[in-house]
């Protein structure tokens, strides 16, 4: 993920902007800045997540959550769409079978 992505998400990056080493840190707690307005994240699975801070955004942002509803959404239409195509095209097949097996 590139700064502009993470920017664009999560907004400017604050000036002297230092990244935790969160991973190393399993008792890690991110703290509540009052000064940023809460961004709500979404991974490829559709689970949400609302960030308030600018430190939390970006974690969660490197590490996958930068999904918009939308996108989820479609990726689900996908999904059923596929589903839907694959049940027709068998159902076709199958009802050509019985047929042919009907006339002989």
């Amino acid at each position: 993920m590139n700064v502009e992505d993470i920017e664009k998400i999560c907004g400017k990056f604050p000036e002297n902007f230092v990244k935790e080493d969160i991973l190393s840190n399993p008792n890690f707690v991110f703290l509540n800045d009052t000064s940023y307005s809460a961004v709500q994240l979404w991974d490829v699975d559709g689970n949400t997540v609302f960030v308030n801070s600018f430190q939390e955004c970006e974690h969660y942002v490197t590490g996958g959550w930068y999904y918009s509803q939308a996108t989820v959404l479609e990726s689900t239409f996908h999904l059923y769409l596929g589903v839907v195509v694959i049940l027709f095209i068998t159902l076709t097949f199958i009802k050509k079978i019985f047929y042919l097996r009907k006339n002989d």
